[in-house]
């Protein structure tokens, strides 16, 4: 079977989701949809990363963010909520939890960014 195939299908079924572990608690991530992802980059525009690719960018963070912590929650549960609850994962199960969100989607358009206010640019533009 093709991998568009699969992704299909895995679509339809209902089994294109990831699980992470944060804090000793079990989340499920699911494909974001366009306003999840425009959730999630309002906060991560507030923090400031570098790297070539996202996943470069994840892991020169020095610590967790309150925005990472907001962008996280907005990718688990669809808003900033479940925020404070994340403060209880390790800083190295934040990251990974981050590197699976991006993974479920396609993330070409945040590879070309060197800092996440970039990134901010892609759900709009503001007003000079």
């Amino acid at each position: 079977m093709n991998q568009a195939a699969k992704i299909v299908s895995d679509a339809l079924l209902g089994l294109d989701f990831k699980n992470v572990m944060i804090g000793d608690i079990m989340y499920t991530i699911k494909p974001p949809t366009i306003k999840v992802i425009c959730r999630a980059i309002r906060n991560f525009s507030t923090v400031e990363m570098s790297g070539d690719n996202i996943v470069e960018a994840i892991n020169s963070l020095p610590e967790v963010s309150d925005g990472l912590l907001k962008g996280l929650s907005c990718f688990i549960c669809g808003n900033e909520k479940m925020a404070k609850t994340l403060e209880n994962g390790t800083f190295e199960e934040i990251k990974e939890a981050l590197e699976v969100c991006f993974s479920m989607m396609d993330v070409s358009a945040f590879q070309c960014v060197s800092s996440m206010k970039n990134v901010s640019m892609l759900a709009a533009k503001p007003k000079q």
